[in-house]
């Protein structure tokens, strides 16, 4: 049987019935091709049972048989799903009146073929339907065909291409389906906001196709953690988002530690194993939010709270939220828009040759301009465009920048000086380092000895090798490169003997206790510039703002000073002022500025660092009185905007957690907001409205 359907193939089948051997011998004879499968039949039973096996293209069907004629024969073929459309040429002798002609047509026939048969006729009318059959086999394989393309399309458009698993759009369909099933049942729903911790950096020191591996494990580990009919997608680069249906906090909380837990075990890929840590956000619909838009949004500040408390673990929606995290949360947005926005600007802090009282270079420093919050402290922003993988964007802005303002220095005619340029740690292990530096200075026609670049001891820790490499290529480029922060990290004597370092750079917390000795600084400054000396490198001093450390750095044959006894951070254009004004000065002399005087309190800072709590303080009053909060709602009003928990504001105001619930629920409906997040939005929207009335 096999060999017979396999020599058959291809063919087109097509049907003869007649119960006469010698008109199918007849039959057989006229329409037979190479391409045709003539299967017989000698009555109107067995036609159906080949009709059972065979698909066919024709059927030539004599009217007059014994037992089950043509007729009913014709019948039960067109009143069966699978063989309704296979035409039907009826076969009979040429004095049937038209009343059974008519009976033909109407069970099904195609047309007539009368005894005795013209060749030529019944071969051109056969030859016409085998056609139409191939067209229509034809037409069903490409309907086919787009239908499986259809499937491939749909499966692309809903699924993530790298790691096959739901992305965001499918997401989004089940997440308000989810929430919808939710409300009707009265169930509670959880969402786990998942991000890979420091995922940026396997990118930038193993390479992408390398992070796509890992991305693909990191799903399938997910996808075999939760639980039958639980949702996992990824949403984006390495975040993942779960949905949990019918999953209370509880329930959500046991998921998170689940994956943590499940997260310490190595993945193994090409007989490397890699540790990879994640940090959870989670929120519960409906007391986090009641719209998928707001679950998510406090699901991912949620994650931001676990990552800005040292990654590796979950953090549940509410807890720990407070007006400075909040207001870091808004700042990931604003940072993506700030170069586009040309919000970020440059300062320059001079630095005094100490014998000769010239200013031989300065550092360039990173400002931000926010629309609506003024000045950002780079000590508040920088950590969060390094996580975000920004940094590198705004450190090619920075060097940028720097050329820019040196050639229209020189345009001015100005004496041409080293600036010195921080560097994120991700750069040293960014591939395409290097070629980056060259094409940024070459084409703004910069010579690289009037650049400077400074790495903390930290951006060399676990990866020394690519790191040294980088650097020694940068050197021999002609840029300098100074050590900076020296004495905060680990002070390895093996770094200055390893690395291509011309500087080092003393830090501010030693100069600051220089005069009073105390924890030794004396004599560790004095080491450190007598080491370098005899390394053959220079020692500028941070943070130098008395007269008395002046001194002892002098007596010490440090090589150049940097700090407030001289000069704050500044602008472009006052930056040319202070040369006007203080180039020729001997550092021995008595610096001419505000700052030379012998003090013992710390220059404020050009730019304060998150929200001033003065104004913090005016703003929850304000909202006290234009909400008429009582006493004590305001006392969990103000722990609310500190970040405390139920529990925490329980124990710190000697009230249970019962009472605490009523007063937050009290507050949400005075404020008119339907939860923490909202109400902590409320009070920094004031701090931003009285900081402008004040400015």
């Amino acid at each position: 049987m096999e060999s017979f359907l396999m020599e058959n193939e291809g063919k087109v089948n097509i049907l003869l019935v007649d119960d006469r051997p010698e008109n199918l011998l007849a039959l057989e004879a006229i329409i037979e091709r190479e391409e045709y499968h003539l299967i017989k039949a000698q009555s109107g039973e067995e036609a159906l049972k080949h009709l059972l096996k065979y698909d066919f293209a024709v059927i030539l069907l004599d009217v007059q048989m014994p037992g089950m004629d043509g007729f009913s024969t014709a019948k039960i073929i067109k009143a069966r799903e699978k063989t309704k459309n296979i035409p039907i040429l009826f076969i009979t002798a040429n004095n049937m009146d038209s009343e059974h002609i008519f009976m033909g047509y109407s069970v099904g026939a195609i047309d007539y073929i009368l005894k005795p048969f013209d060749p030529m006729i019944l071969k051109s009318k056969v030859e016409r339907f085998v056609e139409m059959y191939r067209l229509r086999q034809q037409l069903q394989a490409q309907t086919n065909a787009l239908e499986e393309k259809n499937k491939v399309i749909e499966h692309m458009a809903f699924h993530d291409g790298l790691t096959g698993l739901p992305n965001r759009r499918m997401l989004n369909e089940q997440l308000v389906t989810n929430i919808h099933r939710a409300k009707a049942a009265n169930k509670s729903l959880g969402i786990l906001f998942i991000d890979l911790d420091r995922f940026k950096y396997v990118n930038d020191s193993l390479g992408h196709l390398m992070g796509d591996r890992i991305l693909i494990e990191v799903s399938k580990r997910l996808s075999s953690i939760v639980r039958e009919g639980d949702f996992v997608a990824r949403a984006g680069g390495d975040e993942f988002i779960i949905l949990l249906p019918n999953t209370d906090r509880e329930g959500s909380l046991e998921v998170a530690e689940n994956i943590l837990h499940a997260f310490k075990a190595p993945f193994l890929i090409n007989q490397y194993e890699f540790y990879i840590t994640t940090s959870i956000g989670l929120a519960v619909f409906p007391y986090d939010g009641d719209d998928s838009n707001t679950i998510i949004k406090n699901a991912d500040a949620a994650l931001y709270r676990a990552k800005e408390q040292g990654k590796n673990k979950y953090k549940v929606f509410h807890t720990g939220m407070n007006i400075q995290s909040y207001r870091t949360f808004l700042m990931q947005n604003d940072l993506r828009k700030a170069i586009a926005r040309n919000e970020f600007s440059l300062v320059y802090q001079p630095r005094v040759h100490i014998e000769s009282g010239k200013v031989m270079s300065a550092e360039a420093l990173l400002r931000w301009n926010h629309p609506e919050w003024g000045p950002v402290s780079p000590e508040e922003f920088i950590p969060i465009a390094e996580e975000m993988g920004l940094i590198l964007e705004i450190d090619e802005w920075v060097l940028k920048s720097v050329c820019e303002q040196i050639n229209r220095w020189k345009e001015l005619g100005l004496p041409s000086m080293r600036i010195a340029i921080n560097f994120s740690a991700q750069h040293f292990v960014q591939r395409n380092f290097i070629d980056q530096i060259q094409t940024i200075l070459h084409d703004a026609r910069i010579a690289p000895e009037l650049i400077e670049i400074e790495i903390t001891e930290t951006a060399i820790l676990g990866n020394e090798a690519i790191v040294s490499q980088t650097l020694t290529q940068i050197r021999q480029m002609g840029i300098m490169i100074s050590l900076d922060d020296y004495g905060t990290g680990y002070s390895s004597l093996t770094y200055l003997k390893k690395f291509p370092f011309d500087t080092i750079k003393i830090d501010h917390s030693f100069i600051q206790d220089l005069a009073s000795n105390e924890n030794n600084s004396r004599v560790i400054v004095e080491s450190i510039i007598w080491l370098a000396r005899q390394l053959n490198m220079k020692v500028i001093a941070e943070g130098v703002e008395r007269l008395d450390q002046l001194k002892l750095l002098t007596e010490f044959q440090c090589n150049e000073v940097q700090g407030y006894i001289y000069s704050k951070p500044l602008k472009p254009e006052d930056f040319i002022k202070f040369l006007s004004a203080y180039g020729e000065q001997r550092a021995a002399e008595q610096p001419k500025t505000n700052a030379a005087v012998e003090h013992t309190s710390k220059p404020k800072p050009d730019v304060e660092i998150g929200v001033n709590k003065d104004i913090l303080k005016h703003a929850i009053n304000q909202i006290k009185i234009e909400n008429s909060l009582s006493n004590r709602e305001l006392d969990v009003f103000r722990l609310i905007v500190d970040g405390l928990s139920n529990k925490e504001i329980s124990e710190h105001l000697v009230i249970s957690e019962h009472t605490v619930k009523n007063h937050i629920t009290n507050i949400l409906s005075k404020l008119n907001v339907s939860d923490r997040v909202h109400a902590i939005a409320l009070v920094y929207e004031t701090c931003i409205h009285q900081e402008s009335i004040k400015n």
